[in-house]
């Protein structure tokens, strides 16, 4: 490609919400297997004494996706304090898989502790494996990787820079790029293309907001996180996560949303437009049971959601 083209499309890409990922394939090779797609230029350092994050990775018979998963979170940049993987009771080969995993790390060059909690019984409930999570997790932050996703190894270093920058943020996101059940991409850019319906452009760049502000402007009107693996939370003490999963479940269809809802009028909100996140979408996931639901149920579920949030 002529510099002079490239040159300006890197410019259109960077000032405008088309494709944020597509710079990293004009600039240079996208590797499926390290799965980067920050530029660069972008990458903070490393702090010397990195926060605490536990990694929570909640499973229910995505037995064919977790070695992928946990690759891309073993090998993330930013160090990871602890990996807690759960297990709703999968009926597939699952927890085999977990175990082969844990004895390979065993004999690895990775310093994490690594913890395997299965259940017994199926909990009938995502929202129960996050609330276990929370309960577990002992490190000052947490992330929340769905076992079917996949993260660019930059993600945590990224969004971990975020609350350095301020003391007062609870949640920090970024953008996804799509991906069906054999990792091909069918969108690149999630929020811009998927989330803003009304073209607002506010995920075409970073923000770091009020988080009651975001609620009143965008969050109350429907979930715009579309995707909790994108997300890390600070694990504040004074915010009661376990408590508001908990009341989450009251809901049969948007129970996240509550819970991000919730989360938000304890602090500011982060965001990066960066596609770091891989958010599979295919006929198992939690999006496509969602939106085969669609029903009065949801509905009513939503107009509850805003009722409540809209005071």
């Amino acid at each position: 490609m002529p510099n002079s083209l490239k040159s300006s499309l890197v410019r259109r890409l960077k000032s405008s919400c088309l494709l944020p990922a597509l710079y990293t394939a004009i600039t240079r090779p996208f590797s499926r297997r390290l799965r980067h797609l920050a530029p660069p230029a972008q990458l903070p350092k490393i702090p010397e004494h990195p926060k605490r994050v536990s990694v929570v990775v909640p499973n229910y018979n995505y037995g064919r996706y977790l070695e992928t998963r946990i690759d891309s979170i073993l090998n993330q940049t930013y160090p990871i304090f602890e990996l807690i993987i759960l297990d709703d009771a999968s009926t597939d080969n699952s927890k085999d898989i977990i175990n082969h995993i844990i004895s390979e790390q065993k004999n690895s060059s990775h310093d994490i502790n690594i913890r395997f909690l299965p259940n017994r019984k199926n909990s009938g409930k995502s929202i129960s494996q996050w609330q276990k999570g929370f309960e577990e997790a002992k490190g000052d932050y947490v992330w929340l990787a769905e076992a079917d996703d996949l993260s660019d190894n930059n993600f945590l270093a990224i969004l971990m820079e975020k609350f350095d920058q301020d003391p007062k943020l609870v949640l920090a996101y970024s953008n996804s790029v799509a991906i069906n059940s054999n990792g091909h991409t069918f969108l690149y850019d999630f929020m811009c293309h998927s989330v803003d319906k009304e073209k607002t452009r506010h995920w075409a760049t970073d923000f770091l907001v009020d988080g009651q502000q975001e609620i009143s402007t965008y969050l109350s009107r429907r979930c715009t996180i579309p995707n909790v693996s994108a997300a890390v939370f600070k694990n504040d003490p004074k915010i009661p996560f376990v408590k508001y999963l908990k009341d989450a479940k009251q809901f049969t269809q948007v129970g996240d949303w509550y819970f991000y809802l919730q989360v938000l009028t304890h602090g500011k909100l982060a965001y990066s437009h960066q596609s770091l996140n891989f958010f599979r979408i295919h006929q198992n996931s939690a999006t496509a049971r969602s939106n085969r639901l669609k029903s009065a149920t949801h509905a009513q579920e939503i107009a509850q959601i805003q009722a409540l949030f809209r005071e």
